[in-house]
């Protein structure tokens, strides 16, 4: 399979309706409790239930689905008919990885305006509660059509060819033409522009060069121009998409110090490896993702696929497992234990015959990436009031656990620290918002599992006196502070996204 030639190769603070707000923040470890350092006079402790197992869909993570168009795209009515169960039982993100040939046939006529099927696609996934992601390459390699717009070469790019899926050639600019980074450098902002949405879009792949948008066989006019052009394309990407999340496919030609150097940490790109569960995915990659975690998250794809039957084995010349392996639930079970053992943020679910692969082989697997793979987070204990003093001071503790393997990554500059713990005071009458009290030293990016986030705020509201319910959400704070994360909470009763905790009286 064409995965296996790959892998051959190798702070101020503000809140609505609140005056003034302070916390801070303690460490803590596995074996420590809420109830341990919070001790805040006259405060009660609620003791919050986790939800364990229920699909909770959170901004990059979870299972992916694909279309993955190195033949023909999909069509989106028979796409979303075969998917249709997977999707709203298992899947986060529905992946668009696509020739810029499909997405841009026609200069300036690209798909998200004129290709009725593309938009079918994306209102599929949205009307399922998926978010996008997309990766976006120019080489035909292995594909039934140019990976490159015609109009590009007719404009006078120069290039070579490729084999064709099927046979025959299919030509391919090279990659340090200016023509061609021209034409695809217009595209990539206008793409940035109609896609560059976080409410929508999860990641984008920021790379996509060569075979199969992989990163390797790259080919150039001038092979000295190797650097620039990597530093070329990443900047693009870099500058262009200012708060999705870019992904690079780690460990390719262009080797790892420059993709860190320039990727990583010049641009602020989250890693990605198209590998997993082969010998392919060397511990060289392991050490790497170790290296970076848990600062930066890992996208997982797995390196076998395009079937289910036991007469089909794409993976029988596996080095390492080919022998050892006697069905399809072996692949999915070193897949499997390679993102987890790689804190995965998301896995691949991938197109009709993949999922259909997963979910009849190995459906505790797929539950057991529900349950354990990206991040899931619970507020366990809460320290609160019973009654508060309008215009002073009091104090709320909270204590959050990650149950994910994986990392939330508000830390990266995309994102900007944008997601704070919030309470809000609910009227009861009409469950409208009276009062916001945002915790901003809080910071989910840092609960990983086995480290939690343990804050005790400090903050008084002017609110009119009554009863009160009183709630928790991450908030995102460049969404009007609406809850952005949602949280695993057993039975939990959720208001406007708000998980109410208790009562509260204020005087």
């Amino acid at each position: 399979m064409k995965k296996l030639l790959y892998l051959l190769l190798l702070s101020g603070t503000t809140f609505t309706a609140v005056q003034c707000s302070k916390s801070t923040a303690a460490g803590s470890n596995e074996n420590e409790t809420a109830t341990d350092l919070f001790n805040i006079k006259g405060n009660e402790v609620v003791n919050i239930t986790a939800d364990t197992t229920s699909l909770v869909r959170n901004p990059a993570m979870g299972w992916v689905m694909y279309d993955d168009a190195n033949d023909p795209v999909a069509n989106a009515a028979t796409y979303w008919a075969a998917q249709n169960d997977a999707a709203l039982k298992y899947a986060s993100v529905f992946y668009i990885r696509w020739r810029w040939n499909s997405m841009e046939p026609e200069e300036g006529k690209y798909a998200w305006l004129y290709d009725d099927n593309f938009k079918a696609l994306v209102k599929g996934a949205r009307d399922r509660g998926l978010k996008l992601a997309f990766r976006i390459y120019i080489d035909g390699q292995d594909n039934s059509e140019p990976g490159t717009p015609d109009y590009v070469k007719k404009a006078g790019a120069q290039g070579y060819e490729v084999d064709k899926l099927g046979g025959g050639k299919n030509w391919t600019p090279y990659l340090d033409d200016p023509v061609f980074q021209e034409k695809f450098s217009t595209f990539v902002r206008a793409f940035a522009a109609a896609f560059d949405k976080p409410a929508e879009v999860d990641y984008v792949d920021g790379y996509n060069l060569g075979w199969w948008g992989e990163g390797h066989h790259l080919v150039f006019k001038d092979e000295a121009k190797k650097a620039e052009v990597f530093n070329w394309i990443i900047n693009l990407y870099g500058s262009s998409f200012k708060k999705v999340l870019l992904a690079i496919t780690f460990g390719s030609q262009i080797g790892i110090e420059l993709e860190s150097k320039v990727a990583l940490t010049g641009n602020s790109y989250v890693l990605r490896r198209d590998g997993v569960g082969s010998t392919w995915f060397l511990q060289t990659e392991k050490d790497i993702i170790n290296h970076w975690f848990p600062k930066v998250p890992f996208i997982a794809e797995s390196c076998y696929w395009g079937c289910n039957t036991p007469e089909c084995k794409p993976w029988a010349t596996d080095p390492t497992y080919g022998k050892v392996w006697t069905g399809w639930k072996d692949v999915y079970t070193q897949t499997y234990n390679d993102a987890i053992s790689a804190h995965a943020n998301t896995l691949d679910l991938r197109e009709q015959v993949e999922t259909k692969g997963w979910t009849t082989i190995a459906p505790e697997l797929v539950d057991g990436f529900v349950r354990n793979g990206g991040y899931r987070f619970t507020v366990t204990q809460l320290s609160v009031p019973a009654v508060i003093n309008n215009g002073e001071n009091f104090k709320m503790g909270h204590y959050w656990k990650n149950a994910g393997v994986g990392m939330c990554p508000n830390n990266n500059p995309r994102w900007n620290y944008k997601y704070k713990v919030a309470f809000a005071l609910i009227n009861k009458n009409d469950n409208s918002i009276a009062a916001v009290m945002k915790d901003e030293q809080s910071d989910p990016s840092t609960w990983i599992k086995g480290k939690d986030g343990k804050y005790i705020l400090e903050t008084k509201v002017n609110v009119p006196a009554g009863n009160y319910a009183l709630g928790v959400a991450i908030i995102d704070t460049t969404d009007g502070d609406k809850p952005g994360i949602r949280l695993a909470i057993d039975k939990a009763k959720n208001i406007q996204g708000w998980t109410v905790i208790t009562d509260i009286k204020v005087k």
